[in-house]
């Protein structure tokens, strides 16, 4: 065989791995769980970093805010080191709209060793667990990111149910000008492939990720 056969060979064997052998990363049918209403909803809070997000927060804090949720909840927004006004707008928006009660903190510059997003998780997982009683589970959600009404009941309903300690949902991500819609897919299916989601999802794998983006867990 010649060297270009042998290429065209070894291409289509990987090929084929990747389509049989690589838990079908490119099937985009996982979903929440099977999960039903737990008898008592445990008592949630919701961190959420930001940065620099007051175009975005119009958007995504009153989605927080309004979340359909039989237990007690609360939103912690860490303000890190905004320089557009995060943190006030922040606090307009919870009087605006109501809701969910809201505590907006600004830890200031990270410590060393710290980056900016995971010092202000760091930050506000400290002060939610500082709470008396603290809560039971941890919400950590970007603030560029918008909640369907039901979306903490159906995250905490899928942890209860299945017993897990993290339940995480990758948010549908903007596709709206021409480079989204070419960058986007392949960052998707490259996370995928890396983490197949179907393997992820398996009890007995070995493979265990999550979306930073939206990561319910247990404390």
């Amino acid at each position: 065989m010649s060297a270009v056969a042998w290429i065209a060979v070894g291409s289509l064997a990987a090929w084929m791995w990747l389509l049989l052998g690589q838990g079908f990363f490119w099937r985009t049918d996982q979903r929440l769980p099977r999960r039903t209403a737990p008898d008592d909803w445990p008592s949630v809070a919701i961190v959420v970093p930001a940065r620099d997000e007051a175009d975005m927060l119009p958007v995504s804090l009153p989605s927080l805010l309004a979340q359909d949720y039989p237990g007690a909840a609360e939103v912690i927004l860490v303000d890190d080191c905004s320089k557009d006004g995060t943190g006030d707008l922040a606090r307009a928006l919870s009087v605006r709209y109501g809701g969910l009660p809201v505590t907006v903190v600004s830890p200031g510059e990270p410590e060393p060793g710290w980056t900016g997003k995971l010092w202000a998780v760091r930050h506000g997982i400290s002060l939610a667990r500082a709470r008396e009683p603290a809560p039971e589970y941890l919400l950590l959600t970007d603030a560029d990111i918008a909640h369907e009404p039901d979306s903490l009941r159906e995250l905490v309903a899928a942890a209860r149910s299945g017993g897990f300690d993290l339940v995480s949902q990758m948010a549908r991500l903007r596709v709206a000008s021409a480079w989204e819609r070419l960058v986007v897919p392949a960052f998707v299916y490259f996370f995928a492939q890396l983490y197949p989601f179907r393997w992820v999802n398996r009890a007995t794998a070995r493979t265990a990720a999550a979306a930073g983006g939206c990561v319910l867990l247990r404390t």
